[in-house]
């Protein structure tokens, strides 16, 4: 097998590539040593560096001063596949983070993968790539300051790359060096501003108003920069304002220039970097940023423009954009653009503190009233003497109104809702519950059959009247079988033993029948009796001719099968389409002032102010009287498990003295032991006494009756 021999090069052909790199290098290093602006020196230096290498596509990136790397300038850049894929695209940036963190040269193959990031994604450094990718940084100052991007052809020989990297390493050294040599001549710039920045620190904070210190900003600043206008934009909430504008006495905010000025610093502000317009758009800004430049531009003809956003010092650790800009615009920039930029940064510096603190203290709520409280407490004598006046005086005031000011007495209170007609169902004798014959919530008739009842002594009681009765029955038949035989001496007694036999019958008889009446008792089954509903009381005023009453209990079949005397509630009835009312329970401590509030007058009525619980955004309205409160205090646990004495009370909530809009609707919102707070009105009295009734009950109590 035959090796086929490599391709021989004309020596004249590499001779003339020398010298065209050689050409393109010392092009770009006179580049570098002049004053042309960033975005033209960099496109001019990416085609040299692509046309000496031959290579189809690259890029230029610089870091920000907040670290992100910015896209500078890029050549077919969208050719190479990196916007194919969301992971494609982060591989390649977590490739530019590496190398700006190593500060090292990279070079990889195509669809190659590097280290992992340190991230919680972990993702992989990458080339996602068909091209050969070389990666040098541009370090100025020991600091990495940019990359050199290049995609190369994947076919050209391995032993080239070496060559290509030094080239770059030599391209990013120029590169280097023309950034060295704009800072130096920023460095010039800012210097021939130290004799004018002194009277311009003085002028800029000598006022607190923003609008002054705008326009001290807009027309020495523009004198110290040396362009055709400045504006200063401030940042009020969500929205920006053109305070003031060099050389305008007034700013007309309808104007075009105006709005679309504001449009263009609000963007700014919001992105939160410096833009520079020289004659070209940057492509790659934020696009609300660079559709308010395109429409700035058709009104204003400037061809230098510089939007820059004023940071200050207190303001890192801020999320929220910076609160003003400076806009600098030359119509015909006379000197170099490096240099107006610098002074812009200088004089953005000096007002960057003092338009924060004059928006500060325009922030203050209630100047108009701290400003001659400030002026009261420097003629009182100090700040010390001003707040001890202050606070005897505000205590003076107080004083009086609670002396002075009426205000209600409400004290507090809990409860339930109940229906007002309601009874109680209890068994006449000891028995145990069989079953119950109704369920919660069911609605009955009265007399009706609730709960079947059982119990042995009873049985046995009936059984033992029945066999009395039975006996004495007999005993009658065998007297009247004797009567015909009898003598008239014997008839005599057999008819007296007989009526005394009858009348025992009949008196047995009566009592097994009033024990049955009583008990509602089963006559078939010796022992079972039903517990019945109640009789409605004859007063009661019922909407329908057969009124109807609702089981209120929910858990009474616990109760089957128990033991229950006749003082055990079994079942616990209500009228609900009757009249309702609300059963409070008055704290003892709070009786007095209820009954002061009544007086003598057994007519007179409180009003209660009630929350139900159920419904906690709407208060109603009750009535309280005399004779509806119990005439003795009950112990009752609190919350704490303290015994607390509470009076109890029975709060009217229906008539037509109480407003239809305070009355507790029928709508089902009348559910029976509906928790209840309420608040009784006892009348006006002094509002410190209506605040601190307690208080001053607590001091009489403990000190005054101790003495």
């Amino acid at each position: 097998m035959s090796v086929a021999p490599e391709p021989q090069v004309d020596p004249r052909t590499i001779e003339q590539t020398r010298q065209q790199i050689n050409r393109l290098r010392d092009e770009v290093a006179r580049l570098s040593e002049s004053d042309i602006e960033p975005g033209n020196y960099y496109g001019e230096f990416l085609m040299r560096v692509l046309q000496a290498l031959a290579a189809p596509a690259g890029a230029v990136w610089i870091r920000t001063p907040q670290g992100n790397l910015q896209l500078q300038f890029q050549i077919q850049m969208q050719q190479v596949g990196l916007d194919r894929s969301e992971a494609a695209r982060q591989g390649h940036d977590e490739l530019l983070r590496q190398t700006v963190q190593n500060s090292k040269p990279v070079y990889l193959a195509p669809h190659s993968s590097g280290a992992k990031g340190e991230g919680p994604s972990g993702v992989a450094a990458a080339n996602p790539t068909e091209y050969l990718l070389l990666l040098v940084p541009i370090v100025l100052n020991n600091q990495v300051a940019g990359l050199v991007e290049v995609w190369q052809s994947p076919d050209r020989h391995p032993s080239a790359i070496q060559g290509f990297m030094q080239f770059l390493t030599h391209m990013a050294e120029l590169a280097s060096r023309y950034m060295r040599h704009r800072l130096l001549g920023e460095m010039t710039g800012q210097q021939q501003l130290w004799t004018q920045l002194e009277t311009f620190a003085r002028q800029v904070h000598a006022s607190l108003n923003p609008v002054e210190v705008s326009y001290v900003v807009a027309n020495e600043g523009r004198r110290l920069i040396d362009c055709d206008r400045v504006s200063v934009g401030i940042r009020q909430g969500q929205r920006t304002r053109i305070e003031a504008i060099s050389g305008a006495d007034v700013v007309e905010r309808r104007s075009n220039l105006v709005q679309r000025m504001r449009a263009l610093v609000e963007g700014v502000l919001k992105w939160g970097e410096k833009l520079v317009f020289s004659g070209v758009k940057d492509d790659s800004l934020p696009p609300d940023v660079y559709a308010a430049l395109d429409a700035y531009l058709e009104e204003s003809s400037s061809k230098l423009l510089v939007v820059l956003p004023l940071h200050d010092t207190r303001e890192e650790d801020s999320k929220k954009s910076p609160r003003s800009a400076l806009v600098m615009e030359c119509f015909e920039p006379s000197e170099a653009q490096e240099q107006l930029i610098a002074r812009l940064e200088i004089v953005g510096k000096h007002a960057a503190p003092a338009l924060y603190n004059a928006v500060e203290h325009k922030r203050i709520p209630f100047r108009f009233v701290w400003m001659p409280l400030a002026a009261v407490q420097e003629g009182l004598g100090g700040k010390a003497r001003a707040i001890i006046i202050s606070i005897l005086v505000g205590l003076g005031v107080l004083a009086c109104l609670f002396v002075i000011v009426p205000y209600p007495l409400k004290l507090d209170s809990t409860g339930q809702f109940l229906p007002k007609t309601r009874r109680y169902v209890f068994s006449p004798v000891p028995a145990q519950v069989a079953r119950f014959a109704v369920e919660p919530g069911e609605a009955v008739q009265e007399n009706h059959n609730l709960i079947l009842m059982h119990d042995l002594k009873h049985a046995r009681d009936l059984i033992q009247l029945d066999q009395e009765i039975e006996a004495t029955q007999k005993q009658i038949e065998v007297l009247e079988s004797q009567a015909p035989s009898a003598t008239s001496q014997d008839r005599v007694k057999i008819d007296a033993d007989r009526a005394i036999q009858r009348a025992t019958r009949d008196a047995k008889a009566r009592e097994r029948d009033a024990l049955m009446r009583r008990t509602n008792s089963d006559p078939a089954r010796p022992g079972y009796f039903w517990v019945r509903s109640p009789e409605f009381p004859p007063d009661l005023e019922s909407t329908s001719e057969q009124p109807q009453w609702t089981i209120l209990d929910a858990d009474f079949r616990e109760n089957t099968s128990r033991e229950v005397k006749p003082s055990d509630p079994l079942l616990r009835l209500g009228y609900k389409d009757g009249d309702w009312e609300i059963e409070l329970k008055i704290p003892q401590k709070h009786i007095g002032q209820v009954l002061a509030a009544l007086g003598n007058d057994d007519d007179k009525e409180l009003d209660v102010d009630i929350l139900l619980r159920s419904e906690p955004t709407k208060t109603y309205r009750g009535k309280l009287k005399r004779n509806r409160i119990a005439g003795e205090a009950k112990v009752e646990r609190d919350d704490n498990n303290e015994p607390e004495p509470v009076v109890l009370a029975w709060v009217r909530i229906d008539g037509s003295d109480i407003p239809e809009d305070k009355r507790v609707p029928r709508d089902g919102r009348r559910v029976t032991g509906t928790e209840v707070r309420a608040k009784i009105n006892c009348g006006t009295h002094r509002l410190g006494y209506s605040l601190f009734y307690g208080v001053w009950e607590f001091f009489y109590e403990k000190i005054v009756f101790f003495f």
